[in-house]
């Protein structure tokens, strides 16, 4: 905008000094100047209302320090060629501070659709937002241009890095049977809530397990055994909470952590509860992890919390919702990199041998 007053100044004066200095030459210049400066910003209002602008990400998620490509996506429905556009796209991490700007310079020809990269190399992990805030169109000449705002948002998941773990399971853990919803499929229990199978009877079945309708029916004696019931004997218990002041690195440091042990539990065939506390819900969140799909899974519903601004307890606050439930080992870990498992700080957790 600054550029189009700038030209109007100076025809004006070309304009002024013309009729001054009653010079024909300088008034004609003047008009002339006028006429193609009307024109040409009655151009760019024309592509302005003939060209659609969309920014695209081609996926949803990527590796940390991997580099994405941003595509600036120009639909020229005109006749007539664009020149020169440029996009103004801001972007954010959801548990970051700083917001980041980034400039794609493009152009499109007449009925025709352009597109043009810029690699990004995202060095944090989290949820981050790509926004085209606005858009500036230049005329045939490349001087004047107007601004067009826009709102526009893609959005992009970084996945930490996955580091290995030394993790030992103890006997209390691997045989640990406390409440759950999910049960063995392959081996039946003694929760009398839920039928893992209804088979003949053995020796040292007890006989309230037998089923007697089905056994009349049957000439035989059948027994109902029981479920058993795939309990966590861990519970990790994440602090996100404000006014911790962590640095990015410490950031990528704390997502790194959760990711590398969740994943090392996993491996270990040691079902796991994750547990935070989100603003938005107001509430404590907690994620039940058995698999390496929930792994991804409880990693984007984290990177999707909101931060409360308050210090939160959250081994108080887990205590309180899930009164009465019991764990072998209890992993605390927070925004600043704190990593205690059962009471013991862990200062490297790549190194150390982490039991539970």
């Amino acid at each position: 905008m600054a550029t189009g007053l700038i030209l109007v100044l100076i025809v004006g004066a070309l304009g002024y000094l013309g009729i001054i200095y009653t010079s024909p030459a300088l008034i004609l210049l003047a008009i002339c100047s006028g006429v193609m400066l009307f024109l040409g910003y009655g151009y760019i209002l024309y592509m302005m209302l003939r060209v659609k602008c969309r920014i695209q990400i081609p996926i949803v998620m990527a590796e940390q320090e991997e580099g994405v490509m941003i595509c600036a996506v120009t639909e020229n429905r005109s006749r007539l060629p664009l020149p020169k556009v440029v996009y103004r796209i801001d972007y954010q991490n959801s548990f970051g501070r700083k917001k980041r700007k980034l400039s794609i310079q493009t152009a499109a020809d007449a009925k025709s659709s352009s597109r043009m990269s810029v690699e990004v190399a995202a060095k944090s992990s989290g949820n981050y937002t790509f926004r085209l805030v606005r858009v500036r169109f230049y005329g045939l000449l490349g001087i004047g241009y107007l601004i067009r705002y826009v709102r526009y948002e893609e959005r992009l998941s970084i996945m930490p890095k996955i580091t290995p773990v030394m993790i030992e399971v103890g006997l209390a853990s691997r045989y640990f049977q406390g409440e759950a919803e999910v049960y063995d499929d392959k081996t039946g229990g003694d929760d009398v809530s839920e039928v893992f199978q209804i088979r003949s009877f053995q020796p040292g079945d007890k006989i309230q397990n037998i089923h007697w309708k089905l056994s009349a029916k049957e000439d035989e004696l059948m027994v109902r055994e029981n479920s058993l019931p795939m309990g966590c004997p861990v519970v990790i218990l994440l602090d996100i909470s404000g006014g911790q002041k962590e640095t990015e690195k410490q950031r990528n440091h704390f997502f790194e952590m959760v990711i590398s042990i969740s994943f090392g539990l996993v491996e270990k065939q040691c079902p796991h509860y994750i547990a935070w506390y989100d603003e938005k819900e107001h509430d404590l969140i907690r994620v039940r992890v058995d698999t390496e799909e929930k792994v991804y899974y409880f990693i984007l519903l984290l990177y999707g919390a909101v931060q409360s601004r308050e210090k939160m307890d959250i081994a108080l606050l887990y205590q309180e919702k899930y009164r009465g439930e019991t764990a072998v080992t209890k992993i605390e870990m927070n925004l600043a990199g704190k990593l205690i498992v059962a009471g013991t700080e862990i200062e490297d957790f790549a190194k150390a041998e982490i039991r539970v």
